[in-house]
């Protein structure tokens, strides 16, 4: 009889301390960042079509007077060591240059709220001239922007 409220005791704490867990290391899904002369939301979608969590990802950035909004097909998401690498193509112009916006997310676990951080949002011109002369000096420029940002569990 002991060992049945043992048992009984054991599987409560057990599943208390499951749920305290599952909440504390939560990943988040929606950042919100600024800095000078830049604003962004970054909304991580589930790939589910029905659930409480965005379908798809979406990043709106705004840079100075120009604003731009990327879906999932336009948004390059790569793992590094220092955090997930976001990257959208802001302009195209053949034969002259592509830019690119880089967020920097650092890996963050929630737990009973959203968590702020500092980031940056690298700005990046990479030269595509049609002639077949070498560049001289920084090949491809980059301009970085400090960011704070809050990163948090949104339910849809």
């Amino acid at each position: 009889m002991k060992s049945k409220y043992a048992t009984m005791i054991a599987g409560v704490l057990l599943t208390a301390g499951l749920a305290g867990t599952a909440n504390a290391i939560q990943q988040p899904n929606f950042y919100q960042c600024s800095g000078p002369g830049a604003d962004l939301t970054l909304s991580i979608g589930s790939k589910a079509e029905v659930g409480i969590l965005p379908a798809a990802t979406v990043l709106n950035l705004e840079l100075g007077r120009k604003k731009y909004s990327f879906k999932e097909a336009d948004i390059t998401r790569e793992s590094t060591l220092i955090g997930e690498l976001w990257e959208v193509t802001l302009e195209h112009i053949p034969d002259l240059r592509i830019e690119h916006a880089t967020l920097v997310i650092p890996q963050i676990a929630l737990g009973d709220a959203p968590q702020a951080f500092s980031s940056q949002l690298v700005l990046t011109r990479v030269a595509t001239p049609f002639s077949g002369e070498p560049a001289k000096g920084v090949v491809n420029a980059s301009r970085y922007v400090d960011l704070n940002c809050t990163a948090s569990l949104v339910y849809y």
